[in-house]
């Protein structure tokens, strides 16, 4: 709950018009009974035009003010809500920005989905009726009671024990409805991530054909979601029914007493008997509402545990780096990791020695740790078991935004973002003139195509690059990349959209730019980890061959066999 009150405390100017809105409209809506009560005594009943015209006119002037209040109150509730949902994502993004890699894995990303969208949503929804519920319930039921009391004490007294009977009946019907919420929440989060994998993994799938288990996987979590979210959605649709069904009872009781003690008192009059019906409606609106209020609770209690859970994570990430410079000398020794909840480690005994200045090579199949090792030099994950050293520093003293000012990585993914393509290499460094990045742009062998548009630095590329090949996607990542100032290059599998020729020169010109300067690529490509200084071959996140191409070959069957399916075999060269 202090967490929704940081968001809505800036608004609360809108929040006190809002309650001075509600009240004018409820007090409007309340005193036109009244009005009419008078009409029908000293009007209709003395045959009174003029006073029927008078009041009349006065019901006109309090049902325009009631109106008027009303389409107020919907703009600015409207408006002041969704700027709260607006912040509160906002809030809610940067937080999940500042998360290791273990805190976010622990949430995932389906759950993150789930909670800036349905639960901010719901909390959206509930911020607009806080006032509401705050003012017009009260006053509306308070005063639609003591208003009653004017006409006769009996009739109100009926409406109010009633009254209270719905609101006891609505708590312990709605008692249950928190579990099925948490329940069905969280099954949604499994269905997102489960669309997430599908969508990522569709070939392999079709592949392997797992259609038939995927869709099992996928039915079971439809059927625990949908059947959580119909038992709480039923639950909550009995509210209105049975409220209503209370409601009316009492307003037929009402009339009835009325009737009888129009004929039995001398004070009760009929004005009297119609004014309290309409009191009665109001009271009943009220009691409806609080009703679909105490409903609406166990929804709005679960997103907002939901969304209180990532804005309490205790932030494990560094601040901003401390500037220091470190050679290009990496150590992982006897290194081993598995991601949080995994059966068994990804990597086992991991030990590597990198000197500055060396071009290494880290070559396997897929799934064998390669990217894994990435994000262990980048330090979004903490190592299980061994010691990992950058220039000559353990990763355990270094500040993590130290660590990744002094590497630079291309990464496996080509991320191309809507913007001129200098747009997109200046990520690397914001701070580079135009002839840097043609430079960078040069020796990713990009100057071609930037030269075949007027636009130049200024042509324009789509989302996700849609624009442009996969190649050329590739090559302005490693643009990216190679114009950062760094000690260490990490190029993960950067360059399997490449033709070999292509590859060929853009590597030249890397061993050129990037001399004395650390070189690590990852890749599948034995015709790429050939020319490298040293090679570590990972097989099953094992290290299962250390050295040079001629090496390998001879002394690593896993290399030899990668090479041999890559290349024919035959050419040790």
């Amino acid at each position: 709950m202090k967490h929704l009150l940081k968001f809505i405390k800036p608004f609360y100017k809108e929040i006190i018009l809002l309650m001075i809105l509600y009240a004018a409209s409820t007090l409007c809506a309340l005193f036109m009974p009244y009005v009419m009560s008078n009409i029908v005594e000293f009007g209709i009943k003395l045959n009174d035009l003029n006073y029927i015209l008078k009041e009349g006119a006065i019901m006109i002037a309090l049902a325009f003010a009631a109106l008027t209040c009303a389409l107020i109150t919907n703009r600015v509730s409207s408006n002041f809500s969704s700027k709260i949902a607006v912040n509160m994502r906002k809030v809610v993004f940067n937080k999940v920005n500042t998360l290791t890699f273990e805190q976010f894995s622990e949430i995932g990303t389906g759950s993150l989905i789930t909670r800036t969208t349905d639960d901010i949503g719901w909390m959206e929804e509930t911020i607009s009726q806080i006032p509401y519920v705050m003012i017009t319930c009260p006053i509306m039921f308070v005063g639609g009671i003591a208003l009653s009391f004017k006409g006769d004490w009996v009739l109100p007294l009926i409406l109010l024990g009633v009254s209270v009977v719905v609101l006891v009946i609505t708590t312990l019907i709605t008692s249950s409805l928190e579990k099925h919420w948490q329940r069905g929440d969280e099954y949604t989060d499994v269905q997102n991530r489960m669309i997430r994998e599908r969508l990522s993994g569709v070939r392999v799938v079709r592949a392997f054909d797992k259609d038939a288990y995927e869709h099992k996987r996928t039915a079971k979590a439809t059927s625990e979601m949908c059947n959580s979210f119909v038992k709480a959605n039923t639950i909550s649709g009995l509210v209105s029914p049975i409220a209503s069904l209370f409601l009316n009872i009492a307003t037929v009781v009402v009339i009835y007493v009325g009737a009888i003690r129009v004929q039995s008192s001398a004070t009760l009059k009929a004005g009297d008997i119609l004014a309290t019906i309409q009191y009665i409606a109001l009271i009943a609106n009220a009691v409806l509402v609080l009703s679909w209020t105490i409903s609406f609770i166990p929804h709005v209690k679960v997103s907002m545990r939901r969304i209180s859970a990532i804005l309490n994570i205790d932030n494990q990430e560094e601040g901003a780096s401390d500037g220091e410079v470190l050679d290009g000398n990496i150590t992982f020794d006897d290194v081993s990791f598995a991601y949080p909840n995994a059966v068994g480690n990804t990597l086992s005994g991991i030990s590597m020695d990198i000197k500055n200045g060396e071009i290494i090579g880290i070559i396997g199949g897929t799934g064998s740790g390669k990217s894994t090792i990435v994000k262990l030099l980048l330090d979004f994950y903490s190592t299980t078991d061994g010691k990992r050293l950058l220039g000559g520093k353990n990763y355990a003293e270094l500040n993590a935004a130290t660590v990744r000012d002094n590497i630079s990585v291309a990464l496996q993914k080509s991320m191309i973002f809507e913007g001129t393509v200098a747009d997109n290499v200046r990520m690397g460094d914001k701070s580079a003139t135009d002839e840097q990045v043609l430079e960078a742009l040069k020796i990713a062998q990009m100057e071609d195509f930037v030269n075949s548009h007027n636009e130049r630095l200024d042509y324009k590329l789509t989302q996700s690059g849609s624009n442009i090949s996969g190649g050329q996607k590739q090559r302005i990542n490693i643009a990216r990349a190679i114009i950062k100032p760094a000690s260490v290059y990490i190029f993960d599998d950067s360059f399997s959209a490449l033709d070999y020729l292509t590859e060929a020169n853009l590597r030249k010109e890397l061993n050129r730019y990037l001399k004395d300067k650390t070189q690590i690529i990852i890749t599948q490509r034995s015709a790429t980890a050939m020319r490298c200084d040293k090679v570590y071959v990972l097989d099953s996140g094992k290290v299962v061959g250390t050295g040079t191409h001629k090496e390998l070959l001879v002394t690593c069957p896993t290399y030899k066999e990668i090479y041999d399916s890559q290349m024919g075999g035959g050419n040790n060269e």
